[in-house]
């Protein structure tokens, strides 16, 4: 493990200093918000090659293996629950001071509730929402419990959803239907990696955590911009400006930005040469306007051209001529189809289903054959169906419509229409001629009255083209002025731009005016010296955050990670899994573990199907136990490499799985629990005796506790039931707290109230006679919850029965199963009362003390 240590810190002296100095302190403690500031500022420091001021060096060697450090954790019990589900016990859940504790409750009991509970306290994965009481009309409660547990010393924490996880409790370990499914339907992130592994996780956890910071630091520097106008934008000094960045010095700005009496002086001086006249500039806005107008007329010609009644008659004869020979193809169709089993024959949407026909014929069916293949044995490429005489005939009838004249001259005579219509370009609205109007100078709305009537003629005659037949039916076009006055406008605009040029070329007025214009952008540009400085030592802090940004590139550390994961991790947690699938009996099951993907630092792992030739999820393929049985695997193999010995928390493992499945898990469980804290919720009986029975057999000590539903609310622990407990201490109850209560009711409330409570108390102590028989005098051999028969150190037991424990067994079951079992109106069996059950319970306390002294 030291020549990975050792590479790894050589590794760290070829990395960015700033990353040697975090590495460094996540050695040594748990970084604060301090460390990541001063980390930010050593990082920028870098970027500038200023890091003096700090010690980057590496931890020694030891430095990183010493981190590898276990803790304690037991959780003791969850109480004063409030505002979850609908919890809303009187008693606190206790786990006692045993490895393996087994909760046991029916549905609806409250497993489920406690479950999310700590599974939101704790910040386990896929934890879902923690609802208050859904059927509870007052007011919303809030969510809170409190937690004690002992990690080293006993702790009290009360906690609130406001708070989230519990960090002391964090490294609790929660399987259920949940985290099954992650396991097996997605990518998992192993959830405890070896210190050095974890320590490139923390190091690229900073990475990220110091790049976020930097990149809201870098985006909260806003560059105001300078609004340059227009006509300053090809001056020198305007294309300076454009071009300054953080490299522009101050002496650039100074040069680019002086503004003083001379300079005030020289602009006067031109600008009274010039005068106020600038022929240049008022001659390029003159051609413009003649641009414009010309552009414009160009626009109203074309369409004139369009829509003149020559494009017009080509475009309804066209129609007529589609519309024609379309008729003539359907009644051809008409009658080579009249015996067609189906109306449509020879609509548009037949014929395309017939090119797909011809198309899939070609290029897959009978690549090598025309279409349609009417050889022996062909079939239809619609039905698959082979091709009888009929349906040759029929095809080929088809095939010679498709390809006939009349067809072929309908579909010409729809192109040639089509092609005409799309000629007839759109028509511009009024607002848009307004508005080309307006680029000329015509802004007076007298003045664009002839041009919105041309407008709206023409879209008139659009719109009249697709109701009328013939050229006669639309109205005749008229001559329109509009052409005539734009050619007048354009030619004013040329003349006065031409004699605005010959004005320019006498006494150098260009040079004049290219004078004026870059004194004038130097003098704005004077005016912004200040935010100049300001946006150029932003544009410098920019700069310098963002080649801190490329420092905290997490590339080469997940690259770094990658390489030891296969030694640290991947390779282990393969032999890991694989393991636990052995252990719980999952062997067969043609399943793997392969890493997926590594990125930024953390690596991913899946469970795919081994061997699998096709693209399938795993879950599609395992049955419900297999996927059960995986999952578990999966997550053991996960969690319990990790050295804390903290907490295990199941709920129903052995959801869906089979008896040998069932047992083997419950094995594992039990060792599991040797070693750390392990919590079972279930509400299979099954399950409750095999922990049972594998805890007693490996002599760990275990506690159970019930849940029930009660009116005031689920989650209330108490004893087990009956049929669910040691017979001694089930006798017991039944005896001094059962019968009792019986007896007091009996006095104070009188048959009424006692005939349905003493047959309750019946009922149970026939269940409780069962389980006598079953475990004492039996001796266990043989388990209604269990396939196999136990004989090891048990069989001989059955050598101590007598006859007369079967006498007495057989006539206690006749008598108490009367009051389980309906009975005759005319001869009713009568409750017994207190006394007489007290006789017979003490009749079998008696027998059970016996019983276990026989030799």
């Amino acid at each position: 493990m030291n020549t990975i240590f050792l590479d790894v810190e050589r590794w760290l002296t070829q990395r960015p200093k700033w990353l040697q100095n975090a590495a460094s302190r996540i050695v040594q403690k748990k970084l604060s918000e301090e460390d990541i500031k001063e980390l930010i500022n050593i990082c920028k420091g870098e970027s500038e090659s200023d890091v003096s001021s700090y010690s980057v060096g590496v931890s020694p060697l030891g430095g990183l293996q010493s981190k590898s450090e276990s803790n304690f954790l037991k959780l003791t019990s969850i109480s004063d629950v409030n505002g979850i589900n609908a919890l809303n016990p009187k008693k606190p859940l206790q786990f006692n001071s045993n490895q393996l504790s087994i909760v046991f409750g029916h549905n609806g009991s409250g497993k489920s509730s406690y479950i999310k509970l700590l599974k939101h306290a704790c910040g386990a994965r896929e934890s879902g929402k923690l609802l208050g009481n859904v059927f509870n009309d007052g007011q919303v409660e809030k969510q809170e419990c409190v937690f004690v547990f002992n990690d080293g010393q006993e702790k009290q924490v009360k906690w609130s959803t406001e708070h989230g996880t519990i960090p002391q409790l964090s490294s609790i370990q929660l399987y259920d239907t949940a985290c099954a499914n992650v396991y097996v339907n997605e990518e998992n992130e192993i959830a405890y990696e070896p210190w050095i592994s974890s320590f490139f996780t923390e190091l690229t956890e900073v990475c990220q955590v110091i790049g976020q910071a930097l990149k809201e630091e870098n985006d909260g520097i806003v560059i105001k911009p300078y609004n340059l106008p227009n006509e300053y934008q090809g001056t020198s000094v305007g294309k300076w400006l454009q071009k300054a960045n953080y490299r522009t010095s101050s002496t650039e700005v100074d040069e680019n930005s002086r503004w003083g009496i001379a300079e005030e002086e020289s602009l006067n001086t031109y600008k009274l040469l010039l005068g106020e006249i600038n022929p240049v500039d008022t001659a390029k806005k003159q051609m413009q306007l003649a641009r414009n107008s010309n552009n414009l007329i160009a626009k109203l010609q074309t369409l004139i051209d369009t829509y003149n009644n020559e494009n017009c008659n080509n475009y309804l004869d066209s129609k007529s001529e589609m519309v024609r020979k379309k008729k003539v193809a359907e009644q051809d169709a008409a009658k080579i189809f009249a015996n067609s089993s189906f109306d449509g024959i020879g609509t548009e949407s037949w014929k395309l289903l017939w090119q797909h026909a011809r198309d899939f014929s070609e290029k897959h069916a009978y690549p090598l054959r025309a279409f349609p293949n009417l050889e022996d044995e062909s079939k239809c490429v619609l039905c698959h169906q082979p091709l009888n005489e009929s349906a040759k005939e029929r095809l080929s009838a088809f095939e010679s419509y498709v390809k006939g004249a009349l067809m072929i001259d309908a579909q010409e005579a729809e192109e040639r229409y089509l092609k005409h219509k799309a000629r007839l370009i759109d028509i511009p609205t009024p607002e848009s001629i307004v508005l080309h109007l307006n680029s000329i100078g015509l802004t007076d709305e007298l003045d664009t009255t002839d041009f919105i009537e041309f407008i709206n003629f023409l879209e008139k005659r659009k719109k009249d083209l697709e109701k009328v037949q013939s050229i006669e039916e639309l109205n005749i076009v008229p001559q329109f002025a509009i052409f005539s006055s734009l050619a007048q406008i354009a030619s004013t605009y040329e003349q006065q731009a031409s004699s605005l040029m010959e004005l320019a070329e006498q006494d150098n007025r260009k040079e004049l005016s290219d004078k004026i214009k870059e004194l004038e952008a130097r003098k704005w540009v004077s005016q912004q010296r200040n935010l100049i400085f300001e946006n150029i030592e932003k544009l410098k802090n920019k700069h310098k955050i963002e080649q801190a940004i490329r420092l905290t590139n997490t590339q080469a550390i997940s690259t770094k990670k990658s390489e030891l994961s296969n030694e640290l991790i991947t390779a282990e947690y393969i032999q890991r899994f694989n393991h636990e699938l052995i252990q719980l009996g999952g062997n067969r099951i043609k399943v793997e573990l392969v890493k997926s993907r590594v990125q930024r630092g953390h690596i991913y792992h899946k469970i795919q199907l081994r061997d699998c030739k096709f693209p399938v999820k795993t879950a599609e393929v395992l049955s419900e136990g297999e996927f059960r049985l995986v999952s578990l695997a999966g997550f053991l193999a996960d969690v319990e490499s990790n050295p804390n010995n903290t907490p295990f928390v199941f709920d129903d493992p052995i959801s869906s799985l089979d008896q040998d499945f069932e047992e083997a898990t419950v094995e594992r469980l039990v060792k599991l629990s040797q070693k750390r804290q392990v919590i079972v919720f279930t509400h299979r009986i099954s399950l409750l005796t095999l922990l049972s029975e594998k805890a007693k057999k490996k002599n760990i000590n275990y506690d159970l506790t019930s849940l029930r539903s009660e009116f005031w609310g689920a989650g209330e622990p108490g004893e087990l039931p009956i049929y669910a407990n040691n017979t001694e201490k089930a006798l017991n109850t039944l005896l001094n707290e059962r019968l009792s209560k019986a007896k007091k009711i009996l006095n104070e409330e009188g048959q009424e109230a006692y005939a349905p409570y003493m047959k309750g108390l019946c009922s149970d102590f026939r269940s409780l006679l069962e389980r006598i028989i079953e475990n004492d005098l039996m001796a266990d051999v043989v388990h209604r919850f269990r396939r196999a028969i136990n004989t090891m150190g048990k069989i001989y037991k059955l050598a101590l029965i007598k006859y007369e424990d079967c006498q007495l067994f057989d006539e206690l079951m006749t008598k108490y199963s009367r009051y389980e079992h309906s009975q005759s109106i005319e001869a009713p069996v009568q409750l017994p009362f207190p006394d007489e059950l007290k006789n017979d319970m003490d009749i079998v306390k008696s027998w059970l003390e016996e019983f276990k002294n026989r030799k």
